[in-house]
């Protein structure tokens, strides 16, 4: 890598790889056409463009561009061109890949039938090839349809409930073992300027749809929408009362994906990620641990929600078969890079199993404890559940929760609409 190249100048731009030296860094847009001579002789057969959205951990942006350094000395006919897109991500990725101009290998958070039909994405088993097996099949199915699977995950950021050992130990809370439970501890916590629980600053974050998993409804089943049901009416009776008892953080100064909260002592127990482990340790030393969404009663289930990132390849690209042989080495075969990019930076899981388990900062302290809810309660997010999809519920939830509307009707009648939306999505 070039280090003349700071990072502030980098973060805006394009830097393009070849036989593994920076040639070339650009600014603006990265779809920008410039014009370029005949290739020289000597010079790549192929050059790939990988966008990154604007990682916010620092290093990150100068580690994405040594693997591409890296993968072109190694396979010095493809040169890769690193574009670190700052700003709405997930609406220039999506402008970018209806032209013929768009990225040949990007990331994304999910991948739909309508990115699928589209041509968006590009089957990946042979990517994946026999390590296949070494990544969780329930990392994996969001991803997959018509039994291809369209995406190699690159990140996965477990998110669960933290608390500070001390507050709870004080208060003479011990860690809630239902949903009920968790109300009662959140009051109890709440003192004076703390309160008991942050889950977001509107006082429902994630757990419109978190709740209702722990009672045993993921919202949606398969191609039918199934929250119009008594146990999300249930759910979301409980999180209304939660939402009124006046023991929730709202209106922090940062939202509930930054500890803040936490360790400044504002909030005792915070929904967050297990990105945030470093920061919080380093603060607040072994005062800081970690468990699950507790069940929300009887026939209920613990929840860990399983986020991250996935790369995929454009099935439009001029270049797949470099792409695809970029991915893998990168994101399949390259255990250093994947232990590098995951817990080098900022704190996450590597997606294949066997190189999580060799990583000693997972082995210890709340990173073990995530590591070991994630292996008993991880529920990754149903793939049919879009944004389009689950609007109508979102805003169902909201009316309920904050302004008191009848949760069975209101289920019932957004239900309608969801379904609608549902049913126009492709099947594969």
């Amino acid at each position: 890598m070039d280090r003349s190249l700071s990072r502030r100048g980098l973060i805006k731009g394009s830097v393009l790889f070849a036989a593994g030296v920076a040639v070339s860094a650009c600014g603006g847009d990265p779809l920008a056409k410039t014009k370029s001579s005949a290739p020289a002789a000597g010079a790549p057969k192929v050059t790939l463009n990988h966008w990154y959205h604007e990682y916010g951990e620092e290093g990150t942006q100068q580690a994405a561009m040594r693997y591409a350094a890296d993968f072109t000395k190694a396979n010095p006919d493809i040169a890769v061109k690193v574009s670190w897109i700052p700003g709405d991500y997930g609406t220039k990725w999506t402008a970018a890949v209806l032209t013929a101009d768009g990225p040949d290998v990007y990331e994304v958070n999910d991948v739909s039938p309508n990115m699928v039909k589209a041509g968006q994405v590009t089957p990946l088993d042979d990517v994946l090839g026999a390590e296949k097996a070494d990544f969780s099949e329930k990392v994996l199915a969001p991803y997959t349809w018509g039994g291809k699977v369209y995406a190699v995950p690159m990140i996965i950021d477990p998110m669960l409930l933290f608390y500070r050992k001390s507050l709870l130990q004080k208060a003479g809370v011990a860690i809630p073992t239902s949903f009920p439970e968790l109300v009662e501890a959140a009051k109890k916590l709440t003192a004076g300027k703390q309160k008991g629980l942050f889950i977001g600053n509107d006082g429902i974050g994630p757990m419109n749809k978190l709740v209702p998993w722990s009672n045993g409804n993921m919202l949606i089943d398969d191609r039918t929408i199934a929250y119009d049901d008594p146990k999300v009416v249930e759910a979301l009776a409980a999180l209304k009362g939660l939402y009124d008892s006046k023991a929730t953080l709202q209106g922090y100064s940062t939202d509930w994906w930054d500890p803040g909260a936490l360790i400044s002592g504002a909030a005792a127990m915070q929904w967050i990620g297990m990105w945030a482990v470093p920061g919080m340790t380093a603060e607040l030393g072994d005062d800081v641990d970690a468990f699950p969404l507790p069940a929300f009663g009887p026939g209920g289930q613990e929840v860990v929600e399983m986020g991250g990132w996935v790369q995929v390849v454009n099935g439009k690209s001029k270049n797949l078969e470099a792409a695809k042989k970029y991915v893998r080495w990168l994101w399949v075969e390259n255990a250093t890079a994947q232990t590098d990019w995951n817990l080098g930076y900022g704190f996450h899981i590597p997606p294949r199993t066997s190189t999580a388990a060799k990583a000693g900062k997972l082995s210890s302290g709340p990173a073990k404890t995530v590591m070991d809810a994630v292996a008993a309660h991880g529920l990754k997010q149903p793939a049919l559940w879009t944004t389009e999809v689950s609007q109508p519920y979102v805003d169902a939830a909201t009316a309920i929760v904050k302004k008191g509307a009848d949760p069975a009707k209101t289920l019932a009648a957004a239900a309608k609409r969801s379904q609608a939306i549902l049913d126009k999505v492709p099947v594969l």
